[in-house]
């Protein structure tokens, strides 16, 4: 799956790179982690508690770090500004997985699968600089995962150089989402190829089941050809902006009213619904 290039160095023409997690430390030059703007990392499914996501995202997440680690290229505090200044941002991305339940916190307060996953990180590796790391916590699915990191995040940051780390099983959908969405010209027209940079880092398939990898890996088969013909239909950003606003359960307003509507059909534990 890796594809190699010359000498680790990349041009300005040539196309994204896919890296692996098992090769990286032999893969990735100290040059190419400190290009990086920020590093993306997808969630997938409800945390157990506040810094817990599942295996699979703790797994993104330590591939995440692994990169910041190469930009540091040995030093011991990353708090100092010469290394700060040259690791990457992290951007964790997700609020929730689209129908499944929320996690909860004891205030009652949603725990999204970003916080956690930036909790995990801050957590496991306190060298890592706070102001280093962002959440995203607007998207349910990898298609708002890729429109919201880019239009609350990148292109207001001016992050251009970006690093998509994910599980080895969701990549290509990822991939074909994430090249879609940041290739959209936005409002001014402009097209985005000659503004963005994408790479992308497969981590290894742990944390599934035999039962659960094939259905995850069946869903994305499916997912794959959805994505193609989405992307022909809805080419710029805007056109991306409508089909979530108007076909997007977790965007449409009408259609929220009438999940809700029938969530609350049934009164929960005893209280009448409003």
């Amino acid at each position: 799956m890796t594809r190699h290039h010359p000498n680790n160095v990349r041009s300005k023409n040539q196309k994204n790179i896919l890296y692996e997690f098992s090769s990286l430390q032999n893969e990735m030059t100290v040059e190419e982690a400190r290009g990086f703007d920020a590093i993306l990392i997808l969630g997938g499914g409800a945390p157990t508690s506040l810094s817990a996501p599942p295996v699979y995202v703790q797994n993104r997440c330590d591939a995440a770090v692994k990169v910041a680690e190469i930009a540091a290229n040995g030093a011991d505090d990353w708090s100092e500004e010469g290394v700060a200044r040259v690791i990457p941002n992290i951007l964790c991305l997700s609020a929730g997985t689209a129908h499944v339940p929320q996690a909860m916190s004891l205030d009652g307060l949603p725990i999204w699968e970003a916080t956690a996953s930036a909790a995990y990180i801050l957590e496991r590796y306190p060298n890592f600089p706070e102001e280093k790391i962002f959440a995203e916590t607007t998207s349910y699915d990898t298609i708002s995962n890729a429109f919201f990191a880019r239009t609350s995040h990148t292109d207001v940051a001016g992050w251009r150089n970006i690093l998509i780390v994910t599980s080895q099983f969701h990549m290509d959908r990822t991939k074909a989402i994430f090249d879609w969405v940041f290739q959209a010209p936005g409002l001014d027209g402009i097209m985005p190829e000659s503004l963005y940079r994408l790479s992308y880092l497969a981590t290894e398939n742990i944390g599934l089941s035999d039962e659960a990898l094939l259905s995850r890996m069946e869903h994305e088969k499916k997912g794959a050809a959805s994505v193609k013909r989405l992307s022909v239909q809805y080419p710029s950003l805007k056109d991306i902006w409508l089909f979530l606003v108007s076909k997007h359960d977790f965007y449409s307003a009408s259609k929220l009213v009438a999940k809700t509507k029938k969530a609350n059909a049934t009164p929960l534990n005893g209280i009448n619904s409003v």
